[in-house]
């Protein structure tokens, strides 16, 4: 038999869609408190918010009849009509906050508009009382008491005290760092653990959230695209991290969770964090109303797209060129950055292909739209060529590469070689130690990136027997072009036979088989190239212990300065530090 439920039963369940937990709450009120206005926010909270939340606002308050409308399913000023829904601007719209919370907590709202007196409703036990004048400034404040006291089941699903509390703070520092226009407060059992100032510079509200040690550790990301726009700052490589707790997204001013703008940011890092590090962001775009949809989620933390690869292009690059600006010049040896062993990790393509292989990551991604991401680097013969033209730099590296080289045909001053493995150089402001591998592999890496030039190869004099088991020989069926593309020849030797007929310059004859079956272990995929690249760079690398000439060491160096990213190898590690005159006096007590 098919029943109509209750109304008691209705707001229930509404309620379970809407308050998760005591963070959904306080999400719910501060977005409602931001809608009104307020520019002043405090937030208070007994054990976890389990027990007592109260959030208060200096809005624009609530008029004395509007009180029991607010109270009431669906009800909002926020929207009118449903075409209203193509183009949100406010941060709820639902109608379903206040008589969801109301409905599993004792919960009380007072409001005031300016030159008005206030008053209040309480709903206690699911009765609610009549409007009562009450005496208090511009603005709201709601009090949410017993949360879940009478859904029980809810109850047990509720993590620590200190955990509620922890995300209550958690979606605090994101408010903060999302409209640092606002001050926001919170009051956690009579202590004060956030409080900031509404400067309206996102930087210094970083700062006052997390401390001015990580906001000096940041990079500015600008870029456009079309009537798209980001903003915002993204840390160091050096100081990444093992979670993504310090990754803020907020598109038009909402904090949102979005899966195109975190694989566009963890691919601007791809070969300058190791694997299981992710970086620090937080990242604001800008998008037209009508191209987002924020109604997909109860809680408004997802949201659609309507042009995903307009977003992850966006984001990508103008992060990437923030990296880049970075990663230019050499770590010190009073700041030798990415110094703590790295390991190999996934890296992103060069060229970003339509987004939908991020929704699908293992599956095969379907061909889109591409673009180079890495410029073609011509390699000359003669040493002196190779040092870069302003004219065939990327702007943003112009400045560097003039201070640093001088185009002077003096330097560098090749001083020579240590231990087999680093080489010592001298420039104008002052010396230069290189990783003879490191810097190898940065160059072999960006060569084998660039899919606009030919691979060389090499025919082998006697194919190379290729023993494959059968999933081996279903993955080489499906990498078989690239692997074509990357300089391999594998030929049928035979009825039931491959053989390696051709390999890349850089990769000897008795590694190409393990070479193979190394890249045999990667995915298909957009990234495939890129991972292939690391491979082969860190196989076709001239190795430590090796002994180099001075010609050989000169071209090394000349070769890396050509290079996109020159400071790090694709796995992270620093390609080399510098020694600047000012320090070496400093050490020798020169400039006292």
């Amino acid at each position: 038999m098919i029943r109509v439920l209750d109304l008691d039963t209705i707001n229930k369940i509404a309620a379970g869609e809407v308050v998760e937990r005591p963070s959904s709450v306080v999400k719910e009120l501060v977005e409602n408190s931001l809608d009104a206005g307020a520019d002043e926010i405090s937030v208070e909270i007994l054990k976890g918010g389990m027990a007592f939340i109260r959030v208060r606002d200096n809005g624009c308050g609530i008029a004395r009849e509007d009180l029991p409308q607010a109270l009431l399913r669906h009800a909002t000023s926020k929207i009118q009509s449903v075409t209203d829904l193509e183009s949100i601007a406010s941060l709820g719209f639902r109608g379903e906050a206040l008589p969801s919370i109301a409905a599993v907590s004792n919960f009380r709202i007072s409001s005031c508009q300016e030159g008005q007196t206030g008053y209040m409703v309480e709903v206690l036990s699911g009765k609610q009382s009549d409007v009562v004048p009450k005496a208090m400034s511009t603005g709201t404040i709601v009090e949410v008491e017993d949360l879940f006291y009478n859904v029980p089941a809810r109850k047990k699903f509720i993590k620590s005290e200190n955990a509620e509390a922890g995300r209550i703070q958690k979606y605090l520092q994101a408010a903060a760092i999302s409209r640092p226009d606002v001050a926001f407060t919170l009051i956690k059992d009579g202590k004060k653990v956030i409080e900031t100032q509404k400067t309206g510079n996102q930087l210094l509200a970083i700062g006052s959230v997390f401390g001015g040690s990580l906001s000096q550790n940041l990079l500015e990301v600008r870029g456009t695209a079309g009537f798209y726009g980001l903003s915002g700052y993204v840390g160091k490589p050096d100081i990444a991290r093992g979670r993504r707790d310090m990754q803020i997204f907020i598109i038009n001013g909402r904090i949102v969770e979005s899966r195109t703008v975190q694989a566009a940011l963890e691919k601007a890092f791809y070969d300058v964090v190791p694997r299981g590090q992710f970086p620090v962001a937080f990242l604001n775009l800008e998008i037209p109303p009508e191209d987002i949809d924020v109604n997909v989620h109860p809680a408004k933390l997802l949201v659609r797209l309507t042009n995903e690869n307009q977003v992850f292009s966006l984001v990508y690059k103008s992060v990437r060129n923030a990296v880049d600006v970075r990663l230019l010049e050499p770590a010190t040896f009073t700041d030798p950055y990415g110094t703590k062993k790295r390991r190999h990790q996934d890296v992103p393509t060069a060229e970003l292909q339509t987004f939908q292989w991020v929704k699908n990551r293992d599956d095969e991604p379907r061909t889109g739209e591409v673009f180079a991401a890495y410029p073609k680097t011509e390699k000359q013969g003669n040493w002196m060529d190779l040092i870069p033209k302003e004219k065939e730099l990327n702007p943003l590296r112009t400045e560097f590469v003039r201070d640093l080289a001088k185009v002077s045909v003096g330097y560098p001053r090749i001083l020579g070689q240590v231990n087999n493995t680093y080489i010592i150089a001298e420039w104008e402001d002052g010396i230069i130690l290189y990783d003879q591998h490191s810097a190898h592999e940065r160059i072999q890496y960006e060569k084998y990136l660039d899919q606009s030039a030919k691979v060389p190869r090499t025919e082998l004099l006697f194919p190379l027997p290729l023993e494959l088991s059968p999933d081996e020989y279903v993955a080489l069926e499906r990498i078989r072009p690239e692997l074509e593309e990357l300089g391999f020849g594998i030929e049928e030797f035979g009825p039931s036979s491959l053989a390696i007929t051709h390999v890349p310059s850089d990769v000897s004859g008795s590694e190409a088989e393990e070479t193979v079956k190394e890249l045999l272990l990667e995915k298909p995929g957009p990234t495939f190239r890129e991972r292939a690249a690391a491979i082969l760079a860190c196989r076709g690398s001239v190795k430590a212990g090796s002994n180099l000439d001075t010609n050989q060491m000169r071209l090394l160096i000349n070769e890396l300065m050509s290079c996109r990213t020159p400071a790090l190898c694709p796995h992270g590690r620093p390609t080399m530090l510098k020694l600047d005159w000012a320090e070496l006096e400093k050490r020798f007590g020169r400039n006292r």
